[in-house]
């Protein structure tokens, strides 16, 4: 029976992992929609596959187990802190190295006006959820079921940024930088995850971040183009300075009595 279930959850992981990327690109290359539907469209696409997925393999209980971890914020402070101050790291250093390389005149922080301030905050919490309940819900705690973490890593790295090229020629972004940007952090993400016991919480915490951070920094001085290249450099660097210290786990220790909390006791 075991044997059977663990069948069915490979299958279905599989199916995500393939089905998302390509319907997602889809959406962004056939439909006649303005970038703010597709993008819409593409982040429920993420989610609705990771419940479906989880339902098809674990049933209802599978599904609520999936739900249940978008309200299990009991986390240490100091990982709130790092999940907060490591992408605001990342996009403060994006702006030095544009400083270094000449795209920018100047270095600036500014505040946008409140009323942006506030649709930029609902709009990022949104992406944050949708995209992590079927990044880091659903599909990596499976994937370190059978495979490492940096491996874990590298594949939904390559599935996200695949759906991100999507995402980029909507909004008229550059491809390249727009694929390494999910690329690299995915290893960034696993590292966290691995350290705060599978949290999707700090997951959420991480992206809305790590999206929520640029408006201050990088939107108006610089343009999409050299914005996304700067994300895209610096986010490597972290992922690359994490394996380098961490190794293929992302972790000193058993990764796999970390990551695997979804499944234990099925």
């Amino acid at each position: 029976m075991k044997k059977n279930s663990a069948r069915r959850e490979q299958y279905a992981l599989t199916a995500y992992l393939i089905l998302t990327p390509l319907i997602c690109l889809a959406i962004a290359l056939f439909l006649p929609l303005s970038p703010e539907v597709i993008a819409l469209l593409i982040l429920l696409i993420i989610s609705i596959m990771a419940i479906l997925c989880t339902a098809l393999s674990e049933g209802r209980r599978g599904v609520v187990e999936l739900l249940k971890k978008l309200l299990d914020w009991r986390i240490s402070l100091k990982w709130y802190l790092a999940a907060m101050l490591l992408p605001v790291g990342i996009i403060l250093v994006s702006g030095v190295l544009a400083l270094f390389l000449g795209w920018i005149p100047r270095f600036e922080i500014r505040v946008p006006a409140f009323s942006q301030l506030v649709f930029n905050l609902i709009l990022v919490i949104l992406i944050a959820v949708l995209e992590e309940l079927g990044w880091r819900g659903y599909a990596l705690p499976k994937l370190l079921g059978y495979r490492s973490p940096l491996t874990s890593s590298l594949i939904i790295g390559i599935v996200a940024g695949l759906l991100h090229i999507g995402l980029g020629l909507a909004a008229g972004r550059p491809w390249l930088p727009t694929f390494l940007v999910p690329f690299a952090m995915s290893a960034i993400w696993t590292w966290l995850f691995l350290h705060t016991r599978g949290s999707l919480a700090m997951a959420m915490l991480f992206h809305f971040a790590f999206d929520y951070a640029p408006q201050f920094v990088l939107d108006a001085p610089l343009p999409i183009t050299q914005a996304v290249w700067a994300q895209a450099i610096v986010g490597l660097a972290v992922a690359l300075g994490l394996i380098l210290l961490y190794g293929a786990d992302l972790k000193r220790g058993p990764a796999k009595e970390l990551a695997l909390a979804d499944t234990a006791g099925r």
